[in-house]
């Protein structure tokens, strides 16, 4: 890609919007852009950390391998978002594992790089904070989800949340119901069955791997409220009962709830 459109992506990213133009396009000489096409493992856990990852096209997902092939999705990251800072910074190997979810292109810089950078733009280290407590906030919901939450109520948020992240009306999600199922800390059976009344409903239509939300509102209401998705979130727990664990019985992904809470991703 030419150093003129690496520098107008970069510029698309929080962590460099603010850039002059001299210094973006001097980052840009030290960036380099990949494909990968879908379902291709972009690194696994416990590969060392050598680059930051940032999406300009597709989507990428961080799990974490269970012990007998299962897995845990802990995140899913979209154009403009950046991924693997953290074992540039503790110098340790990857905590996850990053797949790309479509035919996704990324910039890669490599870790010295990235960490030079910071020091010499300490504003950017508010950038990565942010990130950081973003994370930490994200797998926090995601225990007292698996905790309070019955499986139709964590399907449900899980949507409404990417509706609110991607603008609403029309949202497509790019996912197997394995997927969504490792996500929620579910068994597939049980979100078949949830996603099947939905659309029964008319407020969300699957096609192939995909899943479009028709109507957010509605389905804000299936979650428990009309006032919209945080009350919701907030009444569902109210009236949700806690469950050992966190998880549903026909499935063993609610093991990795405490492993989720103690750390983000690399």
């Amino acid at each position: 890609m030419p150093e003129q459109r690496v520098a107008e992506h970069l510029r698309r990213l929080p962590l460099f919007s603010r850039l002059p133009e001299v210094e973006l396009a001097e980052l840009g000489d030290r960036v380099r852009t990949k494909q990968f096409k879908r379902g291709e493992t972009i690194f696994r856990k416990d590969d060392p950390g050598t680059h930051l990852y940032m999406v300009l096209d597709g989507a990428v997902k961080i799990a974490l391998p269970g012990e007998f092939g299962q897995e845990a999705l802990v995140a899913i990251m979209r154009p403009g978002e950046f991924f693997g800072e953290l074992a540039l910074f503790d110098r340790s190997p990857r905590s996850a594992s990053a797949t790309a979810l479509e035919d996704t292109r990324a910039a890669l810089l490599a870790g010295d790089d990235f960490l030079a950078y910071l020091e010499s733009h300490p504003a950017s280290f508010r950038v990565v904070l942010e990130t950081l407590a973003r994370t930490i906030r994200r797998l926090s919901d995601r225990v007292e989800d698996l905790i309070f939450l019955d499986v139709p109520s964590r399907v449900a948020k899980y949507l409404i949340d990417l509706a609110r992240s991607t603008g609403g009306d029309g949202t497509e999600l790019t996912l197997t119901q394995d997927e969504l199922a490792a996500f929620i800390g579910a068994s597939r059976v049980s979100v078949n069955r949830v996603l099947g009344d939905l659309e029964r409903r008319e407020i969300i239509s699957i096609r192939r791997r995909r899943i479009a939300i028709k109507d957010p509102e509605r389905l804000a209401r299936r979650f428990g409220s009309d006032a919209g998705p945080a009350e919701a979130s907030a009444r569902a727990r109210s009236r949700g009962r806690p469950r050992a664990g966190g998880r549903d019985r026909q499935c063993p992904q609610g093991r990795w709830t405490g492993r989720q809470a103690r750390s983000g991703w690399r």
